[in-house]
């Protein structure tokens, strides 16, 4: 990074959310070690991946991870650059309200002036430089104007009842070739029907979960909307400034912070002035199923069989096969997601998968099988 690009983004600042356990691409996906530590799309893990992308837009010694302590060793093994003290560790994970409040509240100790954007550690991109153009934009956006919140909104290619939408409102600005709007409003995950009608107007756009935002005023936001979350937060900056933070003061008062998501905890709960979003282009999945991975490699690939390890086949379509020691052969199959590894193996329809898996996890536990997680 050039140093006319050090001076531009002295003051930004991104945080790699990585402290989610998610069981959603079980058997690979795990507790121990879940799908931000693993390698779907490429030969580096999506930490790593994530790592690289935001290195584009901001200084690297501005870059931070949020995770747990159960994930420091793996976070700081995978990024060997990044220095310790620049992982804001949660005692236990709680909720995106709670681990954005307490990023937003640490930075501002190092730089009160600081503009953060917060960018999870385990989504897939296939046009990184609009990545990089997105969130550059999104950082100059909040310099500006401190006082908003922006979030990035992607373009939809399919209707997809996975996923949140945001409805755009007018044009607010155009800030480094980017057209930035007002949030009209957030929409849920939508059915069938629904998600057809969004699709057909240029208003809906996918809500990539990307939060940019003063520290200040989130701290304000904060105290306005989430209460208990406010006074959780700052009895630990508290301890934090007089050098009496201990680990068990933290997992006490980090117990306190409501379990919510950033998103009804306070992004909702703001006025449409106060948000905007930028409408990207980006070639993105959250790779939040076996079935969601299958159709971005899929696109990327050009291809209808998606194999990850030693695979051969005769005859089959649209299917994904992710081993990783045995060779899988398979023979005319249709729409089937086969996932092998060391203990466990998977074998579903892909129309079923995304819907089905939280009640295979429920099943694993009810016949006691919580070691397989």
């Amino acid at each position: 990074m050039s140093q006319q690009l050090k001076e531009k983004h002295i003051h930004s600042y991104a945080v790699i959310m990585a402290g989610g356990s998610g069981t959603r691409l079980w058997p690979l996906s795990r507790k121990q070690k879940p799908k931000q530590f693993q390698s779907f799309t490429g030969t580096q893990t999506m930490i790593q991946e994530t790592f690289a992308r935001v290195a584009t837009v901001v200084p690297r010694e501005n870059i931070f991870v949020s995770t747990t302590k159960n994930y420091q060793s793996m976070v700081l093994e995978q990024l060997p650059e990044m220095a310790e003290e620049r992982l804001i560790l949660e005692p236990e994970s709680r909720n995106t309200a709670p681990a954005i409040a307490l990023v937003a509240a640490m930075i501002a100790l190092i730089d009160p002036a600081a503009v953060i954007a917060t960018i999870a550690s385990d989504h897939a991109i296939e046009n990184p430089d609009e990545f990089t153009a997105t969130i550059d934009a999104g950082l100059a956006a909040v310099t500006k104007h401190r006082d908003k919140l922006i979030t990035v909104g992607i373009n939809p290619t399919h209707p997809d009842t996975g996923l949140g939408y945001i409805k755009m409102g007018q044009e607010f600005a155009v800030i480094s070739d980017k057209r930035i709007f007002v949030v009209d409003a957030f929409k849920e995950k939508p059915d069938a029907k629904t998600a057809e009608t969004y699709l057909s107007s240029w208003e809906y756009l996918w809500n990539a979960g990307y939060f940019i935002f003063s520290a200040e005023h989130f701290a304000e936001w904060t105290r306005m909307h989430s209460p208990e979350l406010s006074q959780a937060i700052g009895k630990i900056i508290e301890h934090k400034k007089s050098s009496t933070l201990d680990e068990k003061t933290l997992d006490v008062l980090y117990a306190e912070t409501p379990n919510e998501p950033i998103d009804t905890a306070i992004v909702e709960k703001l006025s449409p002035e106060q948000r905007l979003v930028i409408p990207s282009s980006l070639k993105w999945s959250d790779v939040g199923s076996w079935g969601t991975l299958f159709d971005f490699l899929r696109e990327k690939n050009g291809s209808t069989t998606v194999a990850l390890g030693q695979h051969i086949d005769i005859g089959s379509h649209d299917i994904l096969v992710h081993g990783e020691k045995r060779l899988i052969a398979t023979l005319g199959l249709r729409d089937i997601i086969i996932v092998d590894t060391e203990d466990a193996l998977l074998v579903a329809h892909r129309d079923h998968i995304s819907g089905e898996m939280k009640n295979l996890i429920k099943k694993l536990k009810e016949e006691g099988k919580e070691s397989s997680l």
